[in-house]
């Protein structure tokens, strides 16, 4: 490679900047360390856009205390709406997405990037561990075999993780408008669907980050109204008979009931247990 194509390859990937888009809804125990990990980035992203979406606790207020941010509000409820509120006002030519409980690694947004030198690649998503559950290993691997093995095997392609991944803001301009904008669904998969028909969406283990587990906490009749979301976002995409297939390979997770009570009331208990102490101590 000549000395001017390595200059312009090196000036073009230079070129991509990152913007970071958190929609936010009462998340003041959250954001902080979320807004510390990014602050810590090897690679600074362009710029952060918390966008919120009708917080009534303290969450602007911890936000407040970081300079890099720019904060945007949207007042249609639903994480689909803010989110797409950011992206539409964000600069950068990748759009990373994360959740306000999700910590970055140091290397994040330096492995985005790499990720871009690929052409074809329109958007990159990674793994997750969760940090608030005793069992968390167990927790991940049972995320990623259904996140990247079931819903893969029954869509064709690889899926995007709403907590942790990033696109051309180039792809986004070509399929916002025929996105399904609705709260019952669930809006990476809808994302998912429309961008795997224009390029290729990578898993990059690089990109692992820690997050809350706090979906898994919350009552089951709770948990099964959000994974019924998943089918349903499913069903817009393909037909009945895959859509069928995917719901029993998808509900065999009710096997694992039990132990989400369980570690949901280790976690209780642990969170009582913290107070506690922290009181004594004060």
């Amino acid at each position: 490679m000549s000395g001017h194509l390595i200059l312009s390859f090196y000036m073009a990937k230079k070129a991509l900047t990152v913007s970071i888009v958190i929609p936010v809804y009462n998340e003041e125990s959250y954001i902080g360390p979320c807004l510390d990990a990014i602050a810590a980035q090897t690679v600074a992203p362009l710029e952060v856009i918390i966008v919120d979406n009708n917080c009534s606790d303290d969450t602007l207020e911890v936000v407040s205390h970081y300079s890099f941010v720019t904060v945007l509000r949207e007042k249609k409820q639903g994480q689909v709406f803010a989110q797409a509120k950011g992206f539409n006002y964000a600069n950068g030519a990748i759009l990373g997405r994360i959740d306000a409980d999700t910590i970055i690694p140091k290397n994040w947004v330096a492995s985005v990037l790499d990720n871009f030198d690929d052409e074809h690649t329109v958007a990159v998503t990674g793994p997750g561990v969760p940090y608030d559950v005793p069992m968390h290993r167990a927790g991940s691997a049972v995320f990623n075999f259904y996140h990247n093995t079931v819903a893969r095997i029954f869509s064709g392609h690889q899926m995007l993780w709403g907590a942790n991944f990033a696109m051309r803001s180039s792809a986004w301009n070509r399929v916002k408008n025929g996105l399904h904008m609705q709260r019952n669904i669930w809006e990476d998969y809808d994302l998912s669907f429309h961008l795997a028909a224009i390029g290729a969406i990578v898993f990059d283990k690089a990109m692992g980050v820690t997050c809350s587990f706090r979906a898994g906490h919350q009552s089951v009749p709770k948990q099964l109204e959000y994974q019924f979301r998943h089918i349903r976002t499913f069903r817009l995409h393909r037909g009945r008979l895959k859509t069928s297939a995917l719901f029993f390979a998808w509900y065999t997770m009710i096997v694992l009931t039990p132990f989400a009570v369980i570690d949901r009331y280790l976690w209780l208990l642990r969170s009582v247990v913290g107070r506690m102490v922290l009181t004594v101590r004060r």
